[in-house]
Formats: structure tokens, sequence, C-alpha cells
């Protein structure tokens, strides 16, 4: 049975940027050095489904952290928005994978996933593993067939 999509809003930090979208349900971390130098700590993220809507584009700043992605930022406070998949073999194409500290209503938010978490960093972990979906970067991999 599929879930329903969760209506979200949600902006950065300082309000020049704010969005509409619609999540698919869960939210995950991220455990890749990348998204840990990026966030400061493992990114905690959610997944929209089709486009998002945002207000303020004008200040969003893109850096292209990768060949399959870029990562949005607000230009003047600096907030991680999202980073985007951009069309690529076996990639969901232009898919948002929006900061979960951005939506404004969290409650709305349940989470059920880890990635990386053979790159996970001792000095940290989650608590009730056994609840959620945890894939290391082969896993991850194979489910893209890369």
């Amino acid at each position: 049975m599929e879930q329903s999509l969760i209506e979200v809003e949600g902006g950065c930090l300082c309000g020049k940027v704010t969005y509409q979208a619609s999540l698919k349900p869960g939210a995950g971390a991220c455990h890749c050095g990348m998204c840990r130098k990026w966030s400061g700590g493992p990114l905690m993220s959610v997944h929209a489904e089709g486009s998002v809507e945002f207000k303020g584009a004008e200040q969003i700043k893109h850096y292209a952290s990768s060949e399959w992605a870029r990562r949005g930022f607000c230009n003047y406070c600096g907030s991680n928005l999202y980073y985007h998949l951009l069309p690529r073999p076996g990639l969901p194409d232009g898919e948002y994978i929006i900061t979960a500290g951005s939506v404004n209503d969290q409650s709305v938010l349940k989470f059920d996933h880890e990635v990386y978490v053979d790159h996970a960093p001792g000095w940290y972990s989650f608590a009730n593993e056994s609840q959620r979906k945890r894939m290391t970067e082969a896993d991850l991999l194979a489910m893209y067939g890369a």
C-alpha cells in the first residue's frame, strides 16, 4: 500500500527563501563525508515528490558538489536548503532532498532510514536502530545500479 504524500512549507533561517513541497513519507540521515561536512553532522533530510515551489529563489546559490547533484543554500543567511539530483542514468532525475530542519512543522516527520551507515564516525549514533532501514554505501549504490 502506497503512503500518501505530506504537504509542507519551510524555508531558511532568515526567511528570504521559503518553499512548498510534497514529501514522501519518512525522514532520513546521511552519514557520508560530504553531507557531514556540509551540515556539520549527519544530514537529516526528506525527499520531495515532484517539483518544489520556491519563493525568493533569487537568494538561492548553488554548489556543484558532484557530477550528479548540486547543493542549494540561502545566499543571505547561509542556511542549507537541499541537494538536487541532476539527470543521470539510474538516479531519480530532478529529485530534491530537502534538509529536514528547514521544514516548518517537523511533527509530521518520522525518522525511518539511514544511508552510508558504514561511513558514520564513532562519536555519535542514533537509538532504536531496528526501527528504521539502514543502508551502507554499497547497498545504496546497488539500489541505483551504480
